[in-house]
């Protein structure tokens, strides 16, 4: 049997969540790319696409599953992780980003302003491109701490 890591989620879980950011980011460069490179000259941008709907009802799908899978972490991983200084920081860019990303993915429901929708817009954006970025970085200081154990 392999010696588990200090703290680690269980397997199930991290492919998962794993899993699932894939499934995000995929989804999302996907309806960027079709409502904005695939936008015919001259249209305004996000311009309406037939992929357009589809890729973000698996967005949509998938970024509820997201919570639901981050959310379980906070039940030990994140209580026993918070005694460990050198993961601290990763782990709060990680839960404010997923924090960031619900509130924005939310607002696309509830604000109406134009000006508004477009400043959330590139926020889920910019906190998408990062979210990978943060829990990458989160997993291999976790490994690195776990190893020095």
């Amino acid at each position: 049997m392999r010696n588990r890591l200090h703290n680690r989620l269980p397997r199930w879980h991290r492919r998962t969540i794993y899993a699932l950011t894939v499934v995000l980011m995929l989804s999302g460069v996907a309806w960027i790319l079709a409502c904005y490179a695939l936008a015919p000259p001259g249209d305004p941008t996000p311009a309406p696409h037939w992929l357009a709907g589809p890729l973000l009802a698996a967005h949509g799908i998938a970024a509820y599953a997201a919570l639901f899978a981050f959310g379980l972490v906070g039940h030990a991983h994140l209580r026993t992780g918070w005694t460990v200084r050198t993961q601290r920081s990763a782990g709060i860019a990680l839960i404010v980003t997923i924090a960031v990303l619900a509130l924005t993915g939310t607002g696309f429901y509830y604000v109406a302003a134009e000006q508004a929708t477009s400043f959330i817009r590139w926020t889920h954006v910019a906190a998408g491109a990062l979210l990978p970025c943060w829990l990458a970085l989160h997993i291999v200081r976790g490994r690195r701490v776990a190893g020095r154990a």
